[in-house]
């Protein structure tokens, strides 16, 4: 007995008939479809032409956009009904393909398990629906910061946006936007990370190490005193280098630091003066490596408002400041050029150059045996090696001899005569308008062949009969005689009818 069901047209219950290959719920007795579509978690199976057991219907996965036919023997795997591809599996793949591209950079270089992490991150973008509307490089870009990030390695948000030639503003939009909608809880960065990275750029030599740990040792003592936090870590980081290579020995300028670890001037000195509101910066050198001040000093923010308004000052004027310390790097390059002319390797050159250049026959260079072999030449090698010279290079001379043949027929050919406009023969005043129509046709070539330009003649004959006979017909009308449109019209006490056939 088939299952009976409530009718809403027949209000009342009764059979239904199930089409299980439409998956639609018919009623018996009125016929109308009470249920279409209908979406079962049971699989069935149906026998094919050969006898072999086939899964009816079609599958779709939790992170599918579409329907995917069941694999069959023989048939192709991850194929939608559409045919093809799925979109998403080729925006997965694409976006794949990009962090290792970019992940393989000269200034990023990252391992495979750290490309393998930002692919799984980049999976759950496109689950998502993130990568709708945004760069694919931007997003591949940030799934490989979300991995430095994690693993707390020295990545920054620059690098990644200096490899894709994009704007860093945009890309960390992109980063943020993604952590958001990932939930992901990232660590904050660490200033000490970038340190021995920026310290080898700046080229401190064997005391490279030493200046590594005061910059550390710097580090910390900011994050006592409140200075790290709520500030990027490349600011923190130039001031820690900056201070550190003073206290080293090594004289680095403020543009040297900011240019290598890409900040502005004004947030290294801004840096540096919070610190010197810090009872660590009136130790010395000695005491600062010994000696570690147990009490923090109270965040910058804290600090007095009329202290604020002086830095602003200070900022203000720190434009002749820039001028100042470029007078501070010429100077430099000033010493240390001048150390390496007393160097003695350098004056010894300089004595050989200065024997050279008073020597006048070049008495040295008698015995080099590549002058010799081309001082001491024979005519008959002479005239071998021009013969050769001549037969190897005939086409380049053949086209400077024509070249100059050409050059000399331009200079023999007589100048061209410039252009002299013809100027417009004036019309002969005319007498009549025929006359003046017959002069401007005579002076243009025919437009037509079918036109009759003999009637242009008749065109303008004037005939005084007609004119005084509809002169003498509009005043019988009421018409001024010398008003030929009736625009001179006169009151006419009688009325009557007239005859224009007259």
């Amino acid at each position: 007995m088939a299952p009976s069901r409530f009718c809403r047209n027949c209000q009342c219950a009764t059979e239904t008939e199930h089409n299980d290959a439409l998956g639609h719920v018919v009623c018996t007795g009125c016929g109308e479809v009470m249920e279409e579509n209908a979406i079962v978690a049971e699989v069935g199976f149906m026998e094919n032409s050969k006898g072999a057991a086939i899964a009816e219907g079609f599958s779709m996965g939790k992170d599918k956009a579409r329907v995917v036919r069941k694999p069959t023997q023989g048939g192709s795997r991850n194929k939608s009904m559409l045919g093809g591809q799925e979109s998403r599996e080729t925006t997965i793949q694409n976006g794949h393909r990009r962090i290792q591209d970019i992940s393989y950079q000269p200034q990023i270089k990252m391992h495979a398990r750290q490309c393998e992490q930002a692919q799984r991150f980049f999976n759950l973008a496109v689950i998502n629906n993130f990568t709708k509307g945004r760069k694919l490089n931007n997003v591949a870009a940030a799934c490989l910061y979300i991995v430095c990030r994690t693993d707390k390695t020295a990545h920054m948000l620059i690098d990644f946006a200096d490899a894709l030639s994009t704007n860093v503003y945009q890309l960390g939009a992109t980063f943020l936007r993604l952590v958001q909608i990932l939930h992901l809880n990232l660590p904050l960065v660490d200033p000490a990370l970038y340190i021995s990275r920026f310290a080898a750029r700046l080229e401190f030599e064997e005391l490279t190490t030493n200046v590594i740990k005061d910059a550390n040792r710097l580090v910390a003592r900011m994050n006592r005193d409140w200075i790290e936090h709520g500030r990027r870590p490349a600011g923190i980081c130039a001031a820690c280098l900056f201070v550190a290579a003073r206290m080293n020995g090594f004289k680095r300028t403020k543009r040297e630091i900011a240019v290598v670890v890409k900040i502005c001037e004004a947030t290294l000195s801004k840096r540096l003066r919070e610190f010197q509101e810090t009872p660590s910066a009136a130790l010395s050198v000695e005491q600062f490596q010994t000696i570690w001040l147990p009490a923090s000093e109270n965040p910058p923010a804290f600090s007095n408002p009329q202290k604020r308004r002086a830095e602003s000052s200070e900022e203000a004027t720190d434009q002749n400041g820039d001028e100042e310390g470029a007078d501070e790097a010429e100077a430099q390059l000033l010493e240390e050029m001048k150390y390496i002319l007393e160097q003695p390797d350098t004056i010894e050159l300089a004595d050989l150059q200065n024997t050279l250049e008073d020597d006048e026959n070049l008495s040295e260079l008698d015995d080099d045996p590549e002058i010799q072999n081309i001082v001491s030449v024979t005519e008959a090698e002479a005239e071998l090696k021009e013969i050769l010279w001549t037969e190897e290079n005939k086409d380049w001379i053949l086209k400077q001899q024509l070249k100059a043949l050409d050059e000399k027929g331009k200079d023999s050919s007589k100048p061209k005569k410039p252009r002299t406009k013809k100027l417009k023969k004036q019309l002969p005043v005319a007498n009549s308008p025929a006359e003046a129509t017959r002069n401007l046709l005579e002076t243009k070539p025919r437009a037509s062949k079918k036109i009759n330009y003999e009637v242009i003649d008749s065109l303008f004959e004037i005939n005084e009969d007609d004119i005084k006979r509809k002169q003498a017909l509009i005043g019988e009308m009421g018409y001024s005689e010398s008003s030929v449109t009736g625009f001179g019209r006169q009151v006419v006490e009688e009325e009557g009818e007239y005859d224009f056939d007259d």
